[in-house]
């Protein structure tokens, strides 16, 4: 079971962790970014949901923050002006457009974004074991480590 954050300050991100608690994931909510963030130690959080427009910290600030702790966390933004949005060299796995279209949308959403953190996971380990592998066969490998 998958574990989400989801952090707005609206009844938007309250009914969003519901609809996503009934469909079996394991959800979290905060109502702004340093309550989500204080979240992320204790619940581990495999996605994070964050409203773009929060109390504080802005939610770019959010997503740069977890990232920091949780370097594959899954990201989606919620907007209400879905824009082209850049993170800088963060990656952001997908955005909601407020008024949500539907019930359906948000699935497949959250389930593309989960499977974007896990491969961007897996990509990272692969590019690591190369490397162990590469810097073993390479003679005097282990005289400059």
């Amino acid at each position: 079971m998958s574990r989400i954050l989801v952090i707005d300050d609206e009844a938007i991100g309250e009914l969003l962790g519901k609809v996503l608690l009934r469909r079996g994931y394991e959800v979290q909510t905060a109502l702004d970014g340093e309550a989500g963030l204080e979240l992320i130690d204790t619940f581990d959080p495999e996605l994070l949901i964050v409203d773009k427009m929060l109390p504080g910290m802005h939610g770019s600030e959010v997503i740069a923050q977890a990232r920091l702790k949780r370097p594959y966390l899954g990201v989606i933004l919620i907007t209400a002006f879905p824009e082209p949005f850049s993170l800088g060299p963060d990656r952001l796995d997908a955005y909601l457009a407020k008024p949500f279209k539907n019930l359906r949308l948000i699935e497949e959403t959250v389930q593309k974004a989960l499977e974007s953190a896990a491969d961007a996971r897996r990509r990272d380990e692969l590019k690591s074991k190369l490397a162990q592998v590469v810097a073993e066969l390479t003679p005097g490998a282990k005289r400059r480590v």
